[in-house]
């Protein structure tokens, strides 16, 4: 009992302070896209390159933790500081952080392991979530071709920036860091 205790505590103190570092970095990315959109003529397609930068921190706490709800865990107290910091987006933020890191859990929960591919597929997914709630609730409508060239971008960023650099990190990471959470 007291190992389990032990092993929760330890699994949300790093939840936690992935969440926080997850929601700083998002709110950066978030404006800086803001601004890559007042730069371009395709102003919703360029921003959606750096959509997998959000998913990311999910992406890398559902690779961590292996506690299943861990992403959506993530992405919901990530949302909320990300509400406090004055995301681009304002409450919404909690709402997209939640479902993108559903969308984690989701995806992750399909095979029998954890591997590669399935972090590359789950960061696409997640990624590209995040553009369904922005042309639901931010966009007008515009023809079939740009949103799908904005999906697309947005799944490709997911891919490499959400699944790909995640991955990368946790190879690097120190070896006592990533047998943390499994002792």
């Amino acid at each position: 009992m007291q190992t389990e205790k032990r092993f929760w505590n330890r699994n949300l103190a790093i939840i936690l302070v992935f969440s926080a570092l997850g929601s700083l970095s998002s709110v950066s990315v978030g404006y800086f896209g803001r601004l890559l959109s007042t730069l371009t003529i395709f102003s919703f397609v360029v921003p959606q390159l750096l959509s997998g930068l959000h998913v990311f921190w999910l992406i890398l706490i559902a690779l961590i933790v292996p506690t299943r709800g861990s992403a959506t865990l993530t992405g919901a107290l990530k949302g909320l500081i990300e509400a406090s910091l004055f995301s681009h987006i304002g409450i919404f933020s909690f709402a997209v952080s939640l479902m993108q890191g559903a969308v984690v859990d989701i995806v992750f929960a399909i095979p029998k392991t954890k591997r590669r591919y399935t972090a590359y597929v789950a960061g696409g997914l997640s990624s590209a979530s995040n553009f369904i709630f922005v042309q639901f609730f931010f966009l007008p409508t515009q023809p079939t071709p740009l949103y799908a060239s904005a999906y697309l971008a947005a799944l490709l960023s997911g891919v490499i920036f959400g699944g790909y650099l995640a991955t990368r990190i946790l190879k690097v990471m120190p070896a006592n860091f990533k047998t943390l959470t499994t002792n």
